[in-house]
Order: C-alpha cells, then structure tokens, then sequence
C-alpha cells in the first residue's frame, strides 16, 4: 500500500479569494472584448489591400479623422506616432489599475524604448543629426536627445549606461545586448508576480525568449557567417531556465540545406520555407505565428491571472507592427500583395 505524503512534500498553492476573482474576470473580460475588435484577421487584410493609397486616405482609415495638414513624409512619421501612442495607451488603461503589475507593466512597454535607442545610437553611427521627434518619448529618451550626440552623456545614469563611443563601431552587438537586457528585465519583472497570480506568463516568456533566441541564431549565420563559437554568449541566458540550446542546436545543421534541419527539435518551423536553404524573415514570420497561438491559447486557459496582462500587449503589439506595414507600402510604393509577402497576419476570430 503506497505511503501518503509527508507534510514536507506537499505545495499548496492558495485558491484567489473572492475580491481577486472578480479582479481577474474583469480583467479578462475586457482582454477578449478588446481583442474581438483589434484590427486582424479580415480586418487587417482588408487594410492591406486599401494601404497603397495617399498617405491621406490611410491616415483616414486608420483614425477616422482627417490629417493634420504636414507634408506626406512628415505625416507618415506623425501616423506612426499616433499608432504606437494609441497602443501604450489602450495598455495602460487596461493593465494600469492592476497595481501588483506596475514593474511588469515598465518592463513590457520599455521595448520602445529600446527600439527607440536603437534608432538613435544608429543615427550617431551615420552622421545623421539629431530627429526633430522621435516615436517613443521618456525621460530616458527625452535626456539622450537633450545630450545628443555625445552618447556616453545621453545614457549615463540610465540603466543603458554601459552605451558608449565604442558601441558605434559594434551596432549589432549593441543591440542584441539591449535585447537581452530588456528580455532579462522582463522575465524578472514577471518572476517577481505572486506564483498564484502568474498563471502562464513565465511560460509564455521563455516560449518567446527562445524564438527570439532562434532567430538570432540564424540571422547571424546567414547575415554575418559567425559560428556557433563567435555567438556564444549573444543570447539571451535566463538563469535557472533552459533559453538557449535550442538556438544553439542550429549550429548542427547546414543553413544552405533545408534537408539537415530535419533532426530539430523545433522542425515544425519549417513548414513554411520553400527554398533549398533557410530564409531567415519566413522563420520570424513562423516563429511570430507560433506564439500568436500560444498567446491566444493561455489567454483562456489562465483567465484568474495576470497572464492576460501580457497576452493584451503582444495582441496589440502584433496589431501595431500590421498597423506599421500599411504606412510602410505607402512610404515605398510597394503593392499589397508584394507587402504581404513577408507579413504574416494573425487571426482576428473573437476572443
């Protein structure tokens, strides 16, 4: 007759009272009802192929409003703006009262901010001047340009502080170090959340350090022609937790022979290549589609936790970069059927 636990080897987890219940389910419930009318699926498809129009009837399309009177370059810029503010702002009207995710809800949106110091030590690297704006404004961005261009000052006393003169002779390096830094911020953040009020959320996190992991792997093998020797130490490392061998994993197999790959664990994110060797944008295509479904899934399988939190800012996120598309056919002509070539559009059922 099998022995009964002791004490010792039991793990309680407490059941959310009532109060936190009802938090979560409203929660929740404003998620789904703010996922059933994001602009994807049909909608976004629907955008696509109206997006190589003006500027000015895009801007239409977009917010129902008419456009400021700028000149088309500068228009598009302030189209581009407008979207990524309307975004943080649905965040954090949503997400903002949950007090608990304050340090959760930093961390998600300072992707911008990154994205944002990306653009700009680029600049410096081209000899551009300073933007007259900027998509993303904080007041780590708002001193970096007050500083600008004398990198070590702009970022001194920030956590980007280790930004230096010398970075600008290693952009990429430069910036897969502020990718790591915002994922290990991230995970943190979130690992800091009550274990009875994460729900999926670490899982989700890793899922998605990993595919950007993946990614990275592969674009510099095809894009620099390092080995697995010359990335070591360029991932993103989350202690305790396996992030890394699956990226390091494509090491084994030859990027030019599809055919080599097939040993993978991660093989089924293959299905969408076509050609004889990997191409890298179709994987981050894949790899996006992946966690759309693994975002959409958790967001109902965890209702009565903040997981929901972070399934709302990558619903949006993929919302926003659709959004960023359709003014990128109209800046460059291009069709939609060649902008969607490499656009992968997630679908918009109701949550």
């Amino acid at each position: 007759m099998p022995r009964s636990p002791r004490r010792s080897e039991v793990f309680w987890t407490r059941k959310p009272d009532m109060a936190e219940s009802l938090e979560f389910a409203y929660l929740y419930a404003r998620v789904c009802g703010a996922f059933s009318k994001m602009r994807l699926g049909e909608r976004a498809r629907e955008l696509m192929q109206q997006g190589s129009g003006s500027v000015v009837a895009v801007w239409k399309q977009l917010f129902n409003e008419e456009p400021p009177g700028l000149p088309e370059a500068k228009l598009l810029f302030e189209a581009e703006r407008k979207i990524i503010e309307q975004s943080i702002a649905s965040f954090l009207r949503l997400a903002g009262p949950f007090s608990e995710s304050s340090e959760l809800i930093h961390a998600l949106i300072s992707k911008y901010e990154v994205t944002a110091i990306k653009s700009m030590i680029f600049r410096i690297r081209s000899g551009e001047p300073k933007p007259e704006g900027v998509l993303y404004s904080s007041p780590v961005i708002e001193r970096a340009l007050a500083s600008w261009p004398r990198i070590t000052d702009m970022f001194y006393g920030t956590p980007y502080s280790w930004l230096d003169s010398h970075w600008l002779d290693n952009i990429a390096i430069a910036e897969n170090r502020l990718d790591q830094q915002y994922y290990l911020d991230l995970w943190n953040a979130a690992n800091r959340i009550p274990a009875r009020k994460i729900g999926a959320m670490l899982d989700l996190i890793r899922w998605e350090i990993i595919y950007q992991n993946v990614i990275w792997a592969l674009r510099v093998r095809r894009y620099y022609g390092m080995t697995r020797k010359d990335a070591a130490g360029m991932f993103v490392d989350v202690k305790g937790v396996d992030t890394v061998s699956l990226a390091m994993e494509t090491f084994r197999y030859d990027i030019d022979n599809l055919a080599t790959f097939s040993p993978w664990s991660l093989s089924k994110l293959l299905s969408t290549q076509t050609g004889p060797g990997i191409d890298v944008p179709v994987m981050e295509i894949r790899t996006q589609e992946d966690l759309f479904s693994m975002v959409r899934r958790n967001l109902h399988l965890h209702p009565f936790s903040y997981t929901p939190i972070y399934c709302y800012f990558k619903l949006l996120e993929y919302e926003t970069s659709l959004l960023m598309a359709v003014l990128e056919s109209v800046r460059f002509g291009v069709s939609p059927d060649e902008n969607v070539k490499y656009l992968w559009i997630p679908g918009g059922e109701t949550a």
